[in-house]
């Protein structure tokens, strides 16, 4: 009797080690190979009119389920509670933005015209300088989080003839996507710590803007 017992647990115990653990959801990251940005659908195909969203390089995501290639994403924009992205643009692991994979603008200032430098000390300090901009964006995508509830915002610009710029990643050296203008209307569907990641709720365009130049009211 006790060998037939110990034979039901041997049994047992083997079943629940083929039977996987249940996990609700799960976070990862956008990672397509040229650092641009993954189209987000409505359902799991690339045919017809099932396009919502464009999401940056590096955006944590919230997973489901996977299915045929798909991640299904909570993401909660554009009237949406989820939507669909092929599973291979996203990974498990953090991949830090570099210049190989992320939008940075670079200018002669950025590397020349220092009084007193060579060309090459000029170069090496400006490589430095966008050393030190990857470094603060790395640290904003780590940050980064999925807002609860989508809510929207309006530019405040410092002045109310100014405008505010709306950023491809969450740097002031990223590249610029747009102006956004004073009382402008913009949906947070994402934060840093010091940025959110917004969406045009007219044309759909997603992108990063500084905390500090939008308010929860118009002003």
């Amino acid at each position: 009797m006790k060998k037939r017992m110990l034979i039901l647990a041997l049994i047992a115990a083997m079943t629940m080690t083929l039977i996987p653990s249940a996990q609700a959801s799960w976070i990862m990251y956008v990672s397509p190979a040229a650092g641009t940005t993954v189209n987000l659908r409505s359902t799991p195909s690339t045919s017809g009119n099932n396009f919502i969203t464009k999401i940056p390089y590096g955006t944590a995501l919230t997973v489901e389920y996977v299915s045929n290639g798909w991640a299904c994403i909570d993401y909660g924009v554009g009237g949406y509670d989820e939507g669909y992205m092929m599973v291979k643009y996203l990974t498990y692991d953090y991949v830090p933005p570099t210049a190989a994979n992320m939008k940075v603008k670079t200018t002669n200032s950025d590397v020349t015209g220092r009084s007193g430098q060579t060309n090459s000390q000029s170069q090496r300090s400006g490589s430095n300088d966008m050393a030190v901009h990857f470094e603060n964006m790395n640290e904003q995508f780590r940050s980064f989080r999925l807002v609860d509830r989508p809510f929207t915002v309006y530019g405040k610009p410092e002045r109310a003839t100014g405008w505010v710029n709306l950023r491809y990643a969450p740097d002031d050296k990223a590249e610029l996507i747009r102006r956004v203008r004073q009382n402008e209307q913009l949906t947070v569907i994402g934060a840093t710590s010091r940025w959110y990641q917004v969406e045009d709720p007219d044309t759909g365009i997603v992108g990063y803007i500084s905390r500090s130049y939008v308010s929860t009211n118009p002003n």
